[in-house]
């Protein structure tokens, strides 16, 4: 016989372990892809409000679509004006043009003063101070936590959530 049970079982062990190895390098490499294409969406949408308006009507006819995991948008041609570029998810039905158009009109009929979002946004404390004050509370010192989280339920309060936000 060429090989022993034992050089034939360490054989088989290494040959799935090599498999693993390649499974998980393969699975981190697609993974590392869609951080880096959702974080680009992410920043089109957070630094301009044609786009955000575009998501929303995408959101609003396709509640369950996310930009950067499910299409991506991109902002172009001779008016510059967002678009979906790729359509990624074959289960969610990609809208219509003339459904788009329609759905911005209702999303862009809200008035950005009585918007719950928009408001709340210029009043929360920053991400940074959020993230020191939780540093603080994983340490032991809630103070600034305390004090965030009042200031914050203060302006949910002053801004709050109507029926009709709900769907978009």
């Amino acid at each position: 016989m060429l090989f022993d049970s034992s050089t034939l079982t360490l054989l088989i062990i290494l040959l799935i372990v090599c498999f693993w190895i390649y499974f998980l390098w393969s699975n981190s490499r697609i993974t590392k892809v869609m951080i880096q294409r959702v974080a680009q969406q992410q920043s089109v949408i957070r630094h301009d409000d044609t786009v955000r308006s575009f998501c929303r009507a995408i959101h609003f006819l396709q509640p369950n679509a996310h930009a950067g995991t499910d299409y991506i948008v991109s902002v172009g041609g001779p008016d510059e004006t967002p678009y979906i570029a790729e359509w990624l998810n074959p289960k969610i039905p990609q809208p219509k043009p003339d459904q788009l158009e329609q759905a911005l009109k209702m999303v862009s009929d809200l008035d950005p003063a009585k918007d719950h979002a928009a408001q709340r946004r210029k009043e929360y404390p920053s991400v940074g101070d959020q993230l020191g004050a939780a540093y603080n509370a994983r340490q032991g010192d809630f103070a600034d936590q305390n004090r965030l989280d009042e200031q914050i339920r203060r302006v949910k309060e002053k801004y709050p959530k109507s029926v009709s936000d709900e769907h978009l």
